[in-house]
Protein backbone atom coordinates (compact mmCIF):
# COMPACT_ATOMS: atom_id res chain seq x y z
CA UNK A 1 0.00 0.00 0.00
CA UNK A 2 1.40 3.26 -1.21
CA UNK A 3 2.46 5.41 2.58
CA UNK A 4 0.25 7.99 3.26
CA UNK A 5 1.42 11.32 4.48
CA UNK A 6 1.53 11.92 7.79
CA UNK A 7 -0.15 15.01 7.18
CA UNK A 8 -3.05 12.76 6.21
CA UNK A 9 -2.98 11.20 9.21
CA UNK A 10 -2.83 14.42 11.93
CA UNK A 11 -5.93 15.87 9.99
CA UNK A 12 -7.51 12.57 10.53
CA UNK A 13 -6.55 12.42 14.28
CA UNK A 14 -7.71 16.24 14.45
CA UNK A 15 -11.19 15.39 12.75
CA UNK A 16 -11.83 13.18 15.10
CA UNK A 17 -11.07 15.23 18.53
CA UNK A 18 -13.46 18.02 16.80
CA UNK A 19 -15.82 15.19 16.13
CA UNK A 20 -15.59 13.74 19.67
CA UNK A 21 -15.95 17.12 21.17
CA UNK A 22 -20.06 17.33 18.85
CA UNK A 23 -20.64 13.78 19.68
CA UNK A 24 -20.12 14.59 23.09
CA UNK A 25 -22.30 17.89 23.12
CA UNK A 26 -24.82 16.34 21.89
CA UNK A 27 -25.47 13.23 24.43
CA UNK A 28 -27.10 14.99 27.72
CA UNK A 29 -24.66 14.68 30.61
CA UNK A 30 -24.99 12.81 33.35
CA UNK A 31 -24.22 14.21 36.72
CA UNK A 32 -20.77 13.93 37.38
CA UNK A 33 -20.53 10.40 39.48
CA UNK A 34 -19.81 10.67 42.90
CA UNK A 35 -16.96 8.35 43.77
CA UNK A 36 -14.93 6.42 41.68
CA UNK A 37 -16.53 3.18 42.53
CA UNK A 38 -20.02 4.68 40.98
CA UNK A 39 -18.38 5.69 38.01
CA UNK A 40 -16.07 2.36 37.47
CA UNK A 41 -19.90 0.46 37.53
CA UNK A 42 -21.42 3.16 35.30
CA UNK A 43 -18.33 2.28 32.99
CA UNK A 44 -19.03 -1.06 33.17
CA UNK A 45 -22.66 -0.90 32.42
CA UNK A 46 -22.11 1.17 28.81
CA UNK A 47 -19.23 -1.32 27.66
CA UNK A 48 -21.94 -4.22 28.69
CA UNK A 49 -24.17 -1.96 26.70
CA UNK A 50 -22.22 -1.80 23.82
CA UNK A 51 -21.29 -5.16 23.92
CA UNK A 52 -24.98 -6.17 23.47
CA UNK A 53 -26.01 -3.39 20.92
CA UNK A 54 -26.89 -4.09 17.60
CA UNK A 55 -27.82 -0.79 15.94
CA UNK A 56 -25.18 2.14 15.08
CA UNK A 57 -27.55 5.25 15.99
CA UNK A 58 -27.19 3.14 19.57
CA UNK A 59 -23.74 2.38 19.81
CA UNK A 60 -22.84 5.86 18.98
CA UNK A 61 -24.79 7.13 21.65
CA UNK A 62 -23.16 4.45 23.99
CA UNK A 63 -19.23 5.26 23.19
CA UNK A 64 -20.44 9.01 23.44
CA UNK A 65 -21.57 8.50 26.78
CA UNK A 66 -18.82 6.38 27.68
CA UNK A 67 -16.02 9.16 26.54
CA UNK A 68 -18.36 11.97 28.30
CA UNK A 69 -17.26 9.71 31.49
CA UNK A 70 -13.59 9.43 30.29
CA UNK A 71 -13.37 13.06 30.55
CA UNK A 72 -14.50 13.58 34.35
CA UNK A 73 -11.44 13.45 36.02
CA UNK A 74 -13.39 14.55 39.45
CA UNK A 75 -11.73 17.82 39.75
CA UNK A 76 -13.11 20.63 38.02
CA UNK A 77 -10.16 22.50 38.17
CA UNK A 78 -8.20 19.99 36.21
CA UNK A 79 -11.75 19.54 33.84
CA UNK A 80 -11.19 22.91 32.81
CA UNK A 81 -7.68 22.47 31.72
CA UNK A 82 -8.55 19.63 30.09
CA UNK A 83 -10.79 22.02 27.95
CA UNK A 84 -8.46 24.32 27.52
CA UNK A 85 -6.12 21.88 26.01
CA UNK A 86 -8.69 20.03 23.91
CA UNK A 87 -9.23 23.24 22.22
CA UNK A 88 -5.85 23.81 21.93
CA UNK A 89 -5.33 20.53 20.28
CA UNK A 90 -7.64 22.00 17.50
CA UNK A 91 -5.18 24.44 15.99
CA UNK A 92 -1.88 24.37 17.81
CA UNK A 93 -1.20 21.23 19.14
CA UNK A 94 1.97 22.41 20.79
CA UNK A 95 -0.02 24.81 22.57
CA UNK A 96 -2.12 21.99 24.72
CA UNK A 97 1.71 20.30 25.26
CA UNK A 98 2.46 22.00 28.76
CA UNK A 99 -1.16 22.06 29.97
CA UNK A 100 -1.28 17.80 29.31
CA UNK A 101 2.02 17.90 31.03
CA UNK A 102 0.41 19.63 34.35
CA UNK A 103 -2.66 17.57 33.68
CA UNK A 104 -0.84 14.10 34.08
CA UNK A 105 1.33 15.43 36.46
CA UNK A 106 -1.52 16.20 38.97
CA UNK A 107 -3.91 13.65 38.01
CA UNK A 108 -1.35 10.60 37.23
CA UNK A 109 -4.36 8.13 37.85
CA UNK A 110 -6.85 9.46 35.40
CA UNK A 111 -6.51 7.69 32.02
CA UNK A 112 -7.52 10.55 29.77
CA UNK A 113 -4.98 13.05 30.59
CA UNK A 114 -2.50 10.53 29.35
CA UNK A 115 -4.43 9.56 26.07
CA UNK A 116 -4.83 13.42 25.30
CA UNK A 117 -1.54 13.67 25.65
CA UNK A 118 -0.50 10.84 23.83
CA UNK A 119 -2.75 12.43 20.83
CA UNK A 120 -0.83 15.39 21.25
CA UNK A 121 2.34 13.46 21.00
CA UNK A 122 1.33 11.60 18.00
CA UNK A 123 0.41 15.14 16.29
CA UNK A 124 3.57 16.51 17.04
CA UNK A 125 5.40 13.28 15.03
CA UNK A 126 6.66 12.13 18.62
CA UNK A 127 5.36 8.57 17.99
CA UNK A 128 7.40 7.03 21.02
CA UNK A 129 6.62 9.46 23.53
CA UNK A 130 2.95 9.13 22.21
CA UNK A 131 3.22 5.43 22.42
CA UNK A 132 4.87 5.23 25.99
CA UNK A 133 1.77 7.41 27.18
CA UNK A 134 -0.61 4.84 25.61
CA UNK A 135 0.73 2.51 27.64
CA UNK A 136 -0.06 4.34 30.80
CA UNK A 137 -3.61 4.86 29.34
CA UNK A 138 -4.02 0.92 28.78
CA UNK A 139 -2.61 0.14 32.32
CA UNK A 140 -5.44 2.21 33.87
CA UNK A 141 -8.38 2.10 31.28
CA UNK A 142 -7.44 -0.97 29.53
CA UNK A 143 -10.88 -1.09 27.48
CA UNK A 144 -9.62 2.29 25.99
CA UNK A 145 -10.35 2.22 22.50
CA UNK A 146 -9.65 5.15 21.17
CA UNK A 147 -5.56 4.46 22.53
CA UNK A 148 -5.62 1.30 21.08
CA UNK A 149 -6.89 3.01 17.47
CA UNK A 150 -4.14 5.57 18.27
CA UNK A 151 -1.72 2.73 18.30
CA UNK A 152 -3.17 1.44 14.94
CA UNK A 153 -2.07 5.18 13.43
CA UNK A 154 1.02 5.72 14.64
CA UNK A 155 1.65 1.85 13.78
CA UNK A 156 0.60 2.86 10.07
CA UNK A 157 2.46 5.90 10.58
CA UNK A 158 5.44 3.65 10.70
CA UNK A 159 4.62 1.28 7.89
CA UNK A 160 4.04 -1.59 10.32
CA UNK A 161 0.47 -2.46 9.01
CA UNK A 162 0.11 -5.53 10.50
CA UNK A 163 0.65 -4.42 13.74
CA UNK A 164 -1.49 -1.02 13.27
CA UNK A 165 -4.54 -4.12 12.46
CA UNK A 166 -3.91 -5.92 15.07
CA UNK A 167 -4.32 -2.53 17.49
CA UNK A 168 -7.53 -1.90 15.25
CA UNK A 169 -8.48 -5.37 15.77
CA UNK A 170 -8.45 -5.30 19.64
CA UNK A 171 -10.16 -1.99 19.56
CA UNK A 172 -13.18 -3.33 17.18
CA UNK A 173 -13.57 -6.23 20.12
CA UNK A 174 -14.00 -3.64 22.73
CA UNK A 175 -15.96 -1.20 20.45
CA UNK A 176 -18.06 -2.62 17.71
CA UNK A 177 -18.78 0.60 16.00
CA UNK A 178 -15.13 2.01 15.83
CA UNK A 179 -15.38 4.15 12.30
CA UNK A 180 -11.74 2.55 11.55
CA UNK A 181 -13.95 -0.12 10.93
CA UNK A 182 -14.79 1.04 7.65
CA UNK A 183 -12.17 2.22 6.02
CA UNK A 184 -8.81 1.91 7.36
CA UNK A 185 -8.89 -1.68 8.48
CA UNK A 186 -10.42 -3.21 5.00
CA UNK A 187 -7.75 -1.08 3.41
CA UNK A 188 -4.67 -2.54 5.50
CA UNK A 189 -6.23 -5.98 5.14
CA UNK A 190 -6.00 -5.44 1.55
CA UNK A 191 -2.72 -4.23 1.92
CA UNK A 192 -1.40 -6.94 3.78
CA UNK A 193 -3.52 -9.89 1.90
CA UNK A 194 -5.96 -10.52 4.29
CA UNK A 195 -9.55 -11.47 3.89
CA UNK A 196 -11.81 -8.96 5.65
CA UNK A 197 -12.71 -10.48 9.27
Amino acid sequence: MPQLGRGFWCVVAIIATLALGEATAQVPAQPPASSDLARAQRLDELFALLKATKAESDGDEIVAAIWTLWLQSGNAEIDEAMQRAVLAMGGAPALALPILDDIVARAPQWAEGWNKRATVLYLLGEHDRSLADIDRVLALEPRHFGALAGIGLIRMDKGENRLALAAFRRALAINPFLKERLGLMPALEKAIGEKPI
